[in-house]
């Protein structure tokens, strides 16, 4: 019994990494990871130790390590995670329920929270020009899909040269998954991505290519080129790759031409969350994109200058 005591403690004593493990079930589990065998999963939950089989598990996210290389801001409106690699499959399961669809009186796009708190990420362009949004949740309750359309959105900050723009859901009730961000960007040529968005209105669409090129420069931006299907609506929505962390922000593509679309590299938007203040929205700014001019008067009120003017002849 002894050994078997000191065994354990030696084994939590070489723990060094905190370990997210999400069940097939929908539960979340944090702890330190003792071991990791080909069958099962050890943490150590302070006053046990837990053994999860492979086949229960949905995926499991490496979190910070304990020694805190990224430590943790509480004033971070977004989350920085390392997690494990994992399929395609298993991340659009996981962060399907992030992504939302965006319309306007316009339009429509894609969106994804960023928090618990209901505020998410889109584009500018998606919402440009209008005060009224509203952002449909897509909640899956066993095997029926929810629509849930939230219209109290307020517009929080707007980045027009970067198509970027942040927007508040309030007074809620439902369950927000928000999406998780790299600490470094680290792209490759070639890597897997994924894109989730709703083409036509085609909600929570998932397309898989991979990234044909880091540094497409269009007007003083580098955007990523991927190959990944996207059609209008996709506007906002998220990249991911194959660790299911946002790299980007979806937000062009050529339509004559297959598999040529663009997105807005994630760093982007981090530094817009980081600097929030910087780019709060302000209606009566000029800059913001929102221009409303005033109404015309009624019939028979128009002053003598106006009334100079209306005998004018129109080219």
């Amino acid at each position: 019994m002894r050994t078997l005591f000191l065994c354990i403690f030696t084994a939590i004593l070489t723990a060094t990494y905190a370990e997210d493990v999400v069940l097939k079930g929908g539960a979340k589990i944090q702890a330190p990871l003792i071991k990791n065998n080909d069958d099962s999963t050890v943490l150590d939950l302070g006053f046990d130790v837990l053994r999860i089989p492979k086949n229960e598990i949905l995926a499991t996210y490496e979190d910070t390590p304990i020694e805190g290389t990224f430590p943790t801001d509480t004033n971070s409106l977004y989350t920085v995670q390392v997690p494990s690699r994992i399929t395609t499959a298993e991340a659009a399961k996981l962060y399907a329920p992030s992504v939302v669809l965006v319309k306007t009186a316009a339009g429509l796009g894609s969106g994804f929270f960023i928090n618990k708190e209901g505020y998410l990420v889109t584009n500018f362009h998606v919402i440009a020009g209008e005060k009224k949004i509203s952002v449909t949740q897509f909640l899956q309750e066993n095997k029926i899909l929810r629509r849930v359309v939230h219209k109290e959105v307020d517009i929080v900050a707007t980045a027009p040269f970067h198509d970027l723009a942040v927007l508040k859901v309030n007074n809620f009730d439902t369950k927000i998954t928000p999406v998780i961000f790299a600490p470094d960007e680290t792209l490759s040529i070639g890597e897997a991505v994924f894109a989730i968005g709703n083409p036509l209105g085609l909600e929570r669409s998932v397309s898989e290519g991979v990234l044909s090129q880091t540094h497409r420069n269009f007007g003083g931006i580098l955007y990523l080129q991927v190959d990944a299907a996207v059609n209008p609506g996709n506007s906002g929505g998220p990249l991911f790759n194959a660790r299911g962390q946002v790299i980007g922000i979806i937000n062009m593509g050529v339509p004559s031409m297959e598999g040529l679309n663009f997105a807005i590299p994630a760093r982007h938007s981090k530094y817009i969350l980081d600097h929030i203040d910087a780019f709060a929205y302000d209606a009566t700014n000029p800059e913001s994109g929102f221009v409303y001019p005033d109404a015309p008067r009624r019939p028979g009120k128009f002053t003598s200058d106006q009334k100079e003017q209306s005998n004018v002849d129109l080219p």
